[in-house]
């Protein structure tokens, strides 16, 4: 591939109440020092957030990027849309030949992060290169965030050998590299409103009609939440979860959530809503993360069981 005065790759970050910074830092070093400045763009989006903290020094950061030469755009919305709206409004705003989606609380773990997805363009083998998440740094250690960093291990760090056996399942867009005109035949589902599973969605169709690959080029995931918030987000998330099922009800089957809630749905609707409550309790009161995370997939299955009666 001739790389020579064009643009091949747009890194694109959709933006919500999160500190860029060091994100922005570390790509804008590696661009700079790689002599990439002609061959990268970042592309960011402020999805209307409320910390007008975060969204000040994200501006800050946007014009000293600029300064040291990096190409960079930024925009803020008057109104939240949501993730994957933004992220197909990230790609419409692109000029390169291949899109880096990075979610904004995610970190580079190598150096050479944007250099290594640069050679993969250059063999230009695949379609879709998926890098993967981490747990190498963590920046929120609070024992607050412990559960969220623990449900990470459990469910989010895998490496690419396990990732490339079932593509769809990992193809998480916090860390993901697709050539443009695959991502304009296949965009994100904006039916998918709110939290989650819009990438999921997205990884299932992409990986019907392309070429997925798995490396290991990972980020890690900064953004930890307390235990509450991820308990609410996780019930926040049911309602995408169910459209998911609906739309893909075959690679849906493969999951272990739908394994235990195929089990409860003959349940009558007043155990179920028993089994929520005492699951919510549990979860609230126990301390040992290994228990809670059991606790936590129970629920989500009996959640799901409830809204599919």
């Amino acid at each position: 591939m001739d790389t020579n005065n064009i643009i091949i790759l747009s890194v694109l970050v959709p933006v919500y109440n999160w500190d860029i910074s060091l994100l922005l830092d570390k790509l804008a070093e590696e661009i700079h020092g790689g002599k990439f400045n002609d061959m990268v763009e970042i592309v960011v989006i402020d999805d209307c957030s409320m910390d007008d903290k975060a969204r000040a020094a994200n501006g800050k950061k946007v014009l000293e990027c600029r300064s040291a030469g990096v190409n960079i755009k930024y925009s803020e919305l008057q109104k939240n849309i949501g993730r994957a709206l933004t992220r197909n409004m990230l790609a419409n705003l692109a000029s390169g030949e291949f899109f880096l989606f990075l979610d904004s609380d995610v970190l580079p773990d190598r150096a050479d992060f944007s250099g290594k997805y640069i050679d993969h363009i250059a063999k230009n083998e695949w379609d879709v290169i998926c890098g993967g998440l981490s747990c190498m740094y963590r920046k929120m250690t609070d024992r607050k965030y412990d559960f969220y960093f623990y449900w990470n291990t459990k469910i989010v760090a895998k490496t690419a050998e396990v990732r490339n056996k079932t593509p769809w399942r990992y193809l998480w867009t916090s860390n993901v590299l697709v050539r443009k005109s695959v991502f304009l035949e296949v965009p994100f589902d904006e039916k998918f409103s709110g939290y989650g599973y819009e990438d999921a969605e997205w990884g299932i169709r992409l990986s019907r009609k392309y070429k997925v690959l798995h490396i290991d080029n990972t980020v890690s995931h900064l953004g930890l939440v307390t235990k509450e918030a991820a308990y609410q987000k996780m019930r926040n998330s049911i309602k995408n979860y169910v459209l998911l099922a609906k739309l893909h009800p075959d690679a849906f089957k493969e999951s272990s959530v739908y394994k235990v809630s195929r089990r409860l749905i003959n349940l009558p609707v007043s155990l179920l809503d028993l089994m929520d409550v005492v699951l919510e309790k549990m979860f609230s009161f126990i301390s040992y993360n290994s228990i809670c995370f059991l606790i936590f997939q129970m629920n989500k299955a009996v959640l799901f069981a409830k809204q599919l009666k």
